[in-house]
């Protein structure tokens, strides 16, 4: 893999990399660990052991904007791995990778904050993957060191595919470094998911309440919706998609903001299985490309009893180059279900 090739991913994934900072009940600072931002809405991923033992913590990112940590979404200190909250708003994120198509040899990147060392990168390649202690690791010799535990280990495609935990001291052996795999994290992320509390309010006036739980149906589609409000900002999250494809990383997410005139505009973002055919005859086969899409959403009536508006839709999709064709607007009609 080129320097270039490398660079680009650096490039591309630095910015939803943060700086955790760790502080005691007297607010002095005890600890600096790394992690990633998995969602423009704060969700953070990193290692159990960089928040345990935390009192309160602020997360950096890299135009140095601050934020305080809110809460933790999920946490597995078995597999040393933590979902954190931050209250910020459209915010860089980074995908999951399939790690069943990571193979021995590939090339990977690390970033991180070794020694509070700010969007530190490194890259090796994948030297190994292991069963150790009955959890499964990837080996690799991308350099990392202390504070660079939580950070993102990523593909040539700019995929996060495991999370940098721990290394072998020196002594012991040079360029021994091992990630938990990104679909543990995915596992975790369906867990803090559940556990996220639903929309109990959308309307700052007061007028419209939406009841705890509530699940919301489309009319014009038949998906079903789970939605979530935090001040001018609501979510949506597609409640169709199947446990497989979502402990494979799959998701639908929607992040509006309400406009001065009472509006609420955003984007879709997605990440999905698409099949498409390849080959002839007896060569012919299917073939499976996971696509990342981003497209407009817009939300014009918002009551208990209703929701309206125009979201993007396309005639056609391209399985093989992930791209739309023939897009255009489309009104939908939500109801509780």
């Amino acid at each position: 893999m080129s320097q270039e090739g490398v660079a680009d991913v650096v490039k591309r994934s630095s910015d939803a990399v943060v700086l955790i900072v760790i502080s005691d009940s007297a607010g002095q600072e005890t600890a600096l660990g790394s992690g990633f931002l998995v969602s423009a809405d704060g969700e953070i991923v990193t290692n159990y052991h960089v928040i345990k033992e935390a009192h309160s913590a602020i997360v950096k990112l890299s135009n140095g904007a601050f934020f305080p940590v809110s809460g933790v979404l999920a946490s597995d200190a078995d597999k040393d791995l933590a979902i954190i909250k931050v209250k910020g708003k459209n915010l860089p994120f980074l995908t999951l990778g399939d790690i069943d198509k990571l193979h021995v040899g590939d090339h990977v990147v690390a970033i991180g904050s070794p020694l509070g060392l700010e969007g530190t990168a490194s890259d090796g390649i994948v030297s190994a993957l292991r069963d150790v202690a009955s959890k499964k690791w990837i080996q690799t010799t991308a350099p990392v060191s202390h504070g660079n535990s939580g950070g993102p280990l990523l593909d040539m495609s700019n995929h996060v595919v495991g999370v940098i935990t721990w290394g072998v001291n020196l002594e012991l052996g040079q360029n021994l470094n091992f990630a938990a795999p990104s679909s543990e994290v995915t596992a975790l992320l369906v867990t803090s998911h559940q556990q996220a509390k639903p929309l109990e309010s959308v309307a700052s006036n007061g007028e419209n309440a939406f009841t705890s739980g509530v699940v919301w149906t489309s009319i014009t589609s038949g998906r079903d919706y789970s939605l979530r409000q935090d001040a001018d900002y609501l979510y949506v999250e597609w409640a169709n998609i199947s446990s497989q494809i979502r402990t494979a990383g799959g998701f639908v997410r929607e992040e509006l903001k309400k406009g001065p005139d009472g509006k609420w505009r955003g984007k879709v973002h997605a990440r999905l299985p698409c099949t498409y055919n390849t080959g002839w005859g007896q060569y012919a086969h299917n073939v499976t490309n996971w696509c990342s899409r981003e497209d407009d959403i817009e939300i014009d009536l918002l009551t208990d009893k209703r929701i309206e508006g125009f979201s993007t839709s396309w005639k056609k999709f391209d399985c093989k180059k992930c791209e739309a064709q023939g897009i255009e607007n489309k009104s939908f009609t939500w109801i509780p279900k």
